[in-house]
């Protein structure tokens, strides 16, 4: 189903979006990532964080006052760190996921 809600890119310190990806082309690479990474909580004056780790602790990512089980995928483009997936709940972008190369 189609949305009518344009999605933003969430852009860190230093990292400009160099092309957009379709985002059906990574999606079962996404949630295959989010299937197995490891979660640290925080509580913020924002809400809660949750930070994201893959297999090795390396930070791969982050969600800002959602519950990871109702986050689902926004749009994807290929930075100069990597392949960045933002992650939204209902129509906010709530963070964002780096793809294993």
């Amino acid at each position: 189903m189609e949305s009518d809600v344009k999605i933003m890119h969430l852009v860190e310190y230093g990292e400009l979006p160099a092309e957009e990806v379709p985002i059906e082309e990574v999606a079962e690479d996404a949630y295959r990532m989010l299937g197995r990474i490891t979660v640290e909580e925080y509580e913020t004056p924002r809400g809660r964080f949750l930070k994201l780790l893959d297999e090795y602790g390396n930070y791969i990512g982050k969600v800002l006052g959602c519950p990871l089980e109702r986050v689902s995928l926004g749009s994807a483009y290929q930075t100069a760190f990597g392949l960045k997936v933002t992650l939204i709940c209902g129509t906010e972008v709530v963070g964002w996921i780096y793809l294993e190369g």
